[in-house]
C-alpha cells in the first residue's frame, strides 16, 4: 500500500492535482500505441499475448532454474526453510484451518490488487518508467526492470528473478507500447492464479 501512497504524492507534487484525466496521462493509462507513428490501435492489445504466454513459461519452467543457479553461487541468498507460501499449501493441518477463513481471501486480494496493480506497476512502470527514459533512453525498460529486481532486496533470494522478470515481461512491453496496462495486465495474470488457488483452499478444495 505504501508504493501506492507513494505514488499518489509523486503525481501531486508533479502535476498539481488527483483528476482522473492528469493520473491518466501522467502513468501512461492509455491504449496501446504503435511505436513508429504513436497512434492506437485495437491490434495492438494482442501483443499481451505472447508477453502473457512468455510470463508463464518464465514462472512455470525457468525460473526455479534460475533461483537454483543464485542459490549454488550465493547459497547465503537461498530462500530459508519453511518461508514461502509453498510451506502453507504443503500442511495439510494450515490448510484445514483455512477451510471458511473468507478473511483471509479478502486479505490476499487486497494484497494482490496493491501489489501488482496500485503499487509495484503504478510506481515502477507508470511513475518511474517514464522518468527514466530522460535518464537512460533507449534502454530505461532495462534500467527500470533492474531497479525493480533491486526493490526486492527485502527477498534477497527474489531479487534475481524479479530482475529479469521485470525487464522482459514488465518494463519491455510498457515502455514499447507506451501504456502502463501492458505490465499491470501481465503482472496481474500470477495474481489471478494465485487468488484462485486460494479460493480453492478456502473452500476446502485443496
Amino acid at each position: 500500500m505504501w508504493l501506492f501512497v507513494l505514488s499518489v504524492i509523486i503525481v501531486r507534487h508533479e502535476e498539481g492535482d488527483l483528476r482522473w484525466a492528469t493520473v491518466e496521462r501522467r502513468l501512461r493509462l492509455n491504449a496501446p500505441r504503435d511505436p513508429r507513428t504513436g497512434g492506437t490501435r485495437r491490434r495492438l492489445w494482442l501483443w499481451i499475448i505472447p508477453f502473457l504466454v512468455a510470463s508463464v513459461v518464465w514462472d512455470v519452467a525457468i525460473k526455479s532454474y534460475v533461483d537454483d543457479l543464485s542459490a549454488s553461487i550465493f547459497p547465503f541468498l537461498a530462500e530459508p526453510p519453511g518461508y514461502g507460501f509453498d510451506a502453507v499449501f504443503a500442511s495439510q493441518e494450515t490448510l484445514h484451518r483455512l477451510v471458511g477463513a473468507w478473511w483471509f481471501f479478502c486479505l490476499i486480494l487486497v494484497f494482490l490488487v496493491f501489489n501488482s496493480i496500485l503499487g509495484e506497476e503504478f510506481l515502477f512502470r507508470g511513475v518511474l518508467l517514464p522518468k527514466m527514459e530522460g535518464v537512460f533512453g533507449r534502454w530505461s525498460w532495462v534500467a527500470n526492470g533492474v531497479l525493480f529486481g533491486v526493490y526486492h532486496v527485502h527477498q534477497p533470494w527474489g531479487i534475481l528473478e524479479s530482475a529479469i522478470g521485470g525487464v522482459f515481461f514488465l518494463a519491455y512491453p510498457t515502455w514499447r507500447l507506451g501504456s502502463t496496462w501492458m505490465g499491470v495486465i501481465v503482472h496481474s495474470a500470477q495474481s489471478v492464479f494465485f487468488a484462485f488457488l486460494v479460493l480453492g483452499v478456502v473452500l476446502g478444495l485443496a
